[in-house]
């Protein structure tokens, strides 16, 4: 097979860790970083055919057709944030004579099916239990909101991680409306959780296969994103109601490419649907370790390989995955303990910036941390 491989992303662990799946099975991709800082600590790994940074989209997609021309051989790209993703399926007919995209149906809805009130709408569809959801427009609190709430972006794309607080009360949430100056939010429900976890797979030809091997466990008490030591393994049989509801709403949305899709479970054993990722997920490298290659998977399929065999002698195994920066800005922050933090470091299985054969960029992501940390 000639196919190139392109990655597209910010420059982040996401984007390291399909470098490092596609090493594994000897494919050496090339990188598009899409940032507005030119220092890139992922263009630093040794399993890279060619990178460059872009701080525009029109620089991004310039850069692209410039260098990917091959009509016959496509080049498989796969993105690792939501405003990528969003931007390739925007340039959806300009890049499709060159690249296999990941995008949805129809295609340049991408950033639609971004929002949280479309996902939310959709999981109702399909039976999936979702908190309840208030949306806040033009700066007005709803009426009838019951408190403990979060808030949340209305859009992965506009505001990403940003825009999340739990609030006990109506005071609460207007002096963070205020102190933010926010004019749009999603207020949702606050669940009481025991724990989070992510299924983590990826849908072939908008979603006549959907392929999820396992899902994640994450305990993170006192946090409010899934960026946390995590155990990864097959899912149990408690879970396969969920499970294939979760299948049914990728089916639905007619997307191709990567995805993860979050839940929360509360104390009384229920899981609540959040929201759906259109890109490979920061967390998905552990996939890869416990034996399922995903981004090889998803190569094989596009470019005409045996992707059925690379399934059957894919495997799932417990797989424990630290992000080893974070989590010890965590420590550092006093959200646990140090001995929990070294139990933790001793049973994890791989790391999202660190890899023994490919050190490189651990270290010159320690350095630009810690060059910002000082500035």
């Amino acid at each position: 097979m000639d196919n190139k491989v392109l990655i597209i992303g910010a420059d982040h662990h996401n984007t390291l860790g399909v470098v490092e799946s596609l090493a594994e099975k000897g494919i050496k991709p090339y990188v598009l970083i899409y940032e507005k800082n030119p220092h890139s600590f992922v263009l630093h790994s040794k399993h890279i055919a060619g990178g460059w940074v872009c701080q525009s989209e029109k620089e991004a997609v310039t850069t692209l057709l410039e260098n990917f021309t091959d009509k016959e051989n496509k080049t498989v790209l796969i993105a690792t944030n939501d405003e990528v993703a969003c931007l390739v399926d925007r340039n959806h007919t300009r890049l499709g004579s060159y690249f296999f995209l990941p995008i949805a149906s129809p295609v340049g809805h991408l950033e639609k099916m971004m929002k949280k009130e479309w996902m939310t709408q959709l999981a109702t569809e399909v039976n999936l239990n979702v908190p309840t959801s208030w949306t806040m427009t033009d700066g007005q609190i709803p009426d009838g909101i019951t408190y403990p709430i979060i808030t949340k972006s209305p859009s992965s794309v506009e505001g990403g991680k940003k825009g999340i607080k739990i609030c006990k009360n109506r005071q609460e949430l207007e002096a963070f409306i205020n102190t933010n100056h926010y004019e749009q939010l999603q207020i949702q429900q606050f669940i009481n959780k025991a724990f989070e976890f992510q299924l983590l797979g990826c849908s072939l030809n908008s979603g006549e296969e959907v392929i999820i091997p396992g899902r994640t466990h994450i305990d993170r008490p006192n946090g409010i994103d899934n960026t946390f030591f995590l155990r990864f393994d097959k899912y149990e049989e408690e879970f396969n109601d969920t499970v294939s509801k979760a299948v049914e709403f990728v089916k639905r949305t007619k997307y191709s490419g990567p995805f993860s899709i979050e839940f929360l479970r509360d104390k009384n054993g229920k899981d609540y649907f959040t929201e759906m990722n259109f890109r490979n997920d920061g967390n998905a490298y552990c996939v890869t370790k416990s034996g399922t290659n995903i981004p090889y998977i998803i190569y094989l399929y596009l470019t005409g390989g045996d992707y059925k065999q690379e399934l059957s002698c894919s495997k799932v195994h417990t797989t424990y995955l630290m992000p080893e920066i974070y989590y010890t800005m965590r420590l550092l922050k006093r959200e646990f303990g140090f001995g929990e933090w070294m139990r933790n470091m001793r049973r994890a299985d791989c790391f999202t910036t660190y890899f023994r054969q490919d050190v490189k960029p651990f270290l010159y992501a320690l350095l630009l941390k810690i060059r910002k940390n000082i500035h």
